[in-house]
């Protein structure tokens, strides 16, 4: 019994040295108070960097946008300067990777609205997806995800 009223009073005071700054307690407050004194151009170039990194993200986040193809050669063959064109894919009957992505789960033709595309090519995808459909590429009614893959 004295042991243990020993061992709590011992307990209480090294408590009160910890509370009311005993040293070791400020030595631990030293430890963790220390931070990185951070200049305004050093601050300003982590928002940058922050800012850049979201713009980013939204760039990926973004669909492939399909590409209607030319519909004769004198097209192809006039000269025109040429854009930067990444990531785009030309709309076609055999591209049922590309033309399942607007096709619903039930099998419908996604609208416009889920779609974000021009009306010209939404138009387009539509035609070419009933076409796939007639020549037995896509299903006329819902399959599972791992049909297309």
């Amino acid at each position: 019994m004295a042991a243990q009223k020993l061992s709590k009073n011992t307990n209480k005071k090294q408590g009160r040295n910890s509370k009311f700054g005993g040293i070791s307690s400020m030595s631990d407050n030293l430890k963790k108070s220390k931070r990185k004194v951070l200049s305004v151009s050093q601050i300003l170039a982590r928002v940058r960097k922050q800012k850049q990194r979201k713009l980013d993200q939204k760039k990926r986040k973004k669909p492939i946008k399909p590409i209607i193809p030319p519909k004769s050669l004198i097209i192809i063959l006039k000269e025109k300067p040429e854009k930067a064109v990444y990531n785009r894919r030309i709309i076609d009957y055999k591209h049922c990777g590309l033309l399942q992505r607007y096709i619903g789960l039930g099998g419908k033709i996604l609208p416009r609205r889920q779609t974000k595309l021009s009306a010209k090519q939404q138009r387009y995808i539509a035609k070419t997806i009933k076409s796939a459909r007639i020549m037995g590429l896509l299903p006329f009614v819902s399959k599972e995800r791992g049909f297309f893959r």
